[in-house]
């Protein structure tokens, strides 16, 4: 039995992840470079691979790493190179990081070092994340050496973002195009919404899910975790995700210094994105808002746990609230504190009984909904949430969403075993 590069048996079975994971040493450096890192980029894969390695013996992955184009991304160079998570194999592609000429070395990196990678180690499955075109191109070449895809569908492609210019609208209405088109030759999808669904794929057989429970979160969920249910002198909320406004941070910032300054709240915020500059200041004139910066989930979790109320202001009337699911409700009900959210539409319908929802999305709307979360009656507030980690920890555990993603894939006749 012979061994390949990366040091795998060649003889076994494998699947492919295609994604964007990284091990966390160059995770960490990688989102230093970004004005906006993506972490849950890095989140959903690194739970994904975790589910995958659950169902299939063998597992190998391969990667770009995720990051804006140059120079809000500031590195131009990526080299490839080897890596491994969790002892699983993996090949980190080459790239060079400026608008166009990504997407162009991207394919080329996936032609020269991939497609002889997976002839070597006879994979017939794959498994793509994201709707990123150069994998799509290369998922449809491969096609010819038998190899099948399955696409992870997290979020719709070309999101036009405030930073972009003609050129990069332009190239993004493309992709989006493209994208739609090469969906079509993937054996299936699997989707964080239906409406991402019904948008690119809608013909296409499908495994629809909100999310995987992240490792650091699973490894909680299965805790019995008491909190406290007598109320505090002061009510502590925390935010952590992008602090976008279109993520409704600034209605968040609002409602806070709209409370008449005798109500004993602290709003604690962590992340970046364009509203960082603005909660800054806030805390400096408030000592209600407290900014914790770019913090890893080790640092969030007892962030989490000493909380009153975890808090999505996301507002509904957004084009791509419908085409995505915030993952931080599963992380957020994984700890048992009560969860105020927004009634974002791809929340299911079984897992709406576990939140507290903000039913006027104005500023004055999410202050009114915080008074009334700090009114309510501690265990009632903690009986519910207690209910949605089990909820969460049942559904959404990386073994039960691997068992789901493993039996798709043998229902398209893509069975792996040996």
């Amino acid at each position: 039995m012979t061994v390949d590069g990366v040091g795998c048996e060649v003889d076994e079975p494998a699947v492919l992840w295609l994604g964007y994971v990284m091990p966390r040493s160059m995770a960490d450096r990688v989102f230093k470079l970004d004005t906006q890192p993506a972490i849950q980029t890095q989140k959903f894969g690194l739970s994904c691979i975790g589910a995958l390695r659950i169902a299939y013996s063998t597992l190998l992955l391969a990667s770009t790493c995720p990051i804006q184009n140059y120079p809000l991304g500031r590195k131009i160079f990526f080299a490839g190179k080897k890596f491994e998570i969790d002892g699983m194999p993996g090949l980190m592609l080459a790239f060079v990081n400026i608008l166009g000429i990504k997407h162009v070395t991207r394919f080329v990196s996936c032609v020269i070092t991939l497609a002889p990678y997976i002839h070597v180690r006879r994979v017939k499955l794959i498994y793509l994340h994201g709707v990123h075109s150069p994998y799509l191109f290369f998922a449809t070449l491969v096609r010819c050496l038998g190899v099948r895809t399955i696409a992870v569908l997290t979020d719709p492609p070309g999101v036009i973002l405030p930073t972009d210019g003609f050129l990069s609208r332009s190239l993004k209405m493309v992709d989006t195009y493209l994208v739609r088109r090469l969906l079509r030759r993937c054996a299936g999808v699997v989707a964080l919404a239906p409406g991402l669904v019904e948008k690119l794929a809608a013909d296409s057989p499908n495994l629809v899910f909100p999310g995987i429970l992240e490792g650091e979160f699973s490894r909680l969920a299965v805790q019995d975790i008491d909190h406290k249910t007598e109320g505090n002198d002061e009510f502590t909320i925390v935010y952590a995700g992008g602090l976008n406004a279109r993520y409704g941070v600034d209605r968040l910032l609002e409602a806070i210094r709209g409370l008449d300054p005798k109500i004993a709240v602290r709003l604690k915020l962590f992340g970046r994105g364009d509203q960082e500059r603005s909660i800054v200041d806030a805390a400096k004139h408030d000592k209600r808002i407290v900014y914790g910066g770019f913090v890893d989930t080790a640092v969030l979790i007892p962030e989490f746990l000493s909380a009153d109320l975890l808090v999505n202001p996301r507002p509904t009337d957004a084009s791509f609230v419908s085409l995505s699911f915030p993952s931080k409700l599963i992380e957020y009900l994984s700890t048992g504190c009560p969860v105020l959210t927004t009634r974002i539409p791809t929340i299911p319908a079984e897992m709406q009984a576990y939140f507290n929802f903000i039913e006027d999305e104005t500023a004055k709307g999410i202050g009114n909904a915080i008074i009334c979360a700090m009114k309510s009656d501690r265990a009632s507030l903690h009986e519910r949430a207690a209910r949605g980690r089990d909820y969460v920890r049942n559904e959404f555990s990386q073994e039960a969403l691997g068992r789901k993603m493993r039996m798709f894939a043998d229902n398209l006749g893509l069975g792996q075993r040996s």
